[in-house]
């Protein structure tokens, strides 16, 4: 994964019983609690130049489906009811790029991204970092994304997925956010690390 964001301290802000409702059924996912990821960064996450020039990749794009979320990183913690694996989220999405910013993905094509935080392994709370949400099926995001050393493409990080408020793809080069992140490109503060290359160029 991508490694200038890692040092990363569990800052539980609330934890919630377990996965059930008053009346004795499951709770669905947008009702979880959500546990908070507060990261020591490389760059200025506020700074959107600092943001477009740290990412490999800047682009809108429509989320097509939530995939499934994927478990990294075990580890085995004590609790009060004796030693627990617990692991890393990572949602994946499909997504369908409608425009670059910087870099040039595939266009008008389905792919898959994974996007760091979702759903713990017990399905009791959600982890995320500060400032971050998961994406949501149907909206139109811009993403700032890394490539991974495997091809693969990660978000991860506060402001690194924004919702773009527009109705329809005719809109969205006249939207001030869109406007913001191409200004941002053109002043861009790039970051010293190693870059790889996405399998989904164009």
């Amino acid at each position: 994964m991508k490694k200038p964001f890692i040092l990363i301290m569990l800052a539980i802000t609330f934890i919630i019983g377990a996965c059930s409702n008053e009346t004795g059924g499951p709770i669905g996912k947008n009702q979880l609690p959500i546990m908070k990821l507060a990261g020591s960064f490389s760059i200025n996450v506020e700074n959107i130049n600092e943001i477009v020039g740290d990412a490999d990749y800047v682009f809108v794009a429509n989320v097509n489906s939530e995939i499934e979320t994927i478990y990294k990183n075990p580890v085995v913690i004590e609790t009060k009811y004796g030693p627990k694996e617990v692991s890393d989220p990572y949602t994946k999405y499909s997504i369908t790029i409608i425009d670059n910013i910087k870099g040039k993905l595939k266009k008008n094509t389905e792919l898959e991204i994974l996007k760091r935080g979702g759903i713990t392994q017990d399905r009791k709370s959600i982890v995320l970092y500060e400032h971050d949400q998961l994406l949501e099926v149907g909206k139109l995001y811009i993403i700032a994304a890394y490539a991974q050393p495997d091809g693969s493409l990660l978000i991860s990080g506060p402001n690194s997925s924004i919702v773009l408020p527009v109705t329809n793809n005719n809109e969205i080069a006249s939207s001030s956010e869109y406007k913001k992140y191409k200004k941002a490109f053109e002043n861009e503060i790039k970051t010293d690390r190693e870059r790889f290359k996405s399998s989904y160029e164009d």
